[in-house]
């Protein structure tokens, strides 16, 4: 996580307070894309505590990444979404995000 805070880091991480208590992260890598043809951001984690769901936590992340990667004139926000998590597809379709028909597939090199 100390990567994060590197001079020039083109990671993004955010906490969300509720009443001086965190309610949530986000973690975005603002990577290039060829297809894209500029920077995407790769929602690596965005995590809303339970106590904090319903109270537009996500959605203020959401927002956030709107403004300020046009600003950044970043060209996509990308993520990934477990199938169970029918509250997820239901807020990220609700924002415009759509399905991406691929496979996801990783090499530990560790």
């Amino acid at each position: 996580m100390e990567l994060a805070f590197t001079p020039h880091s083109l990671i993004w991480l955010l906490l969300a307070e509720l009443d001086g208590v965190a309610a949530g992260i986000l973690l975005a890598n603002q990577i290039v894309s060829a297809e894209k043809g500029g920077y995407t951001l790769w929602v690596e984690e965005l995590y809303v505590v339970p106590a904090a769901r319903r109270r537009r936590v996500a959605t203020a992340f959401l927002a956030y990444l709107l403004t300020e990667g046009r600003r950044r004139g970043v060209r996509a926000v990308e993520l990934e979404v477990l199938p169970t998590q029918t509250a997820a597809f239901a807020l990220y379709r609700a924002r415009g995000f759509h399905d991406v028909h691929r496979q996801r597939m990783t090499w530990d090199l560790s």
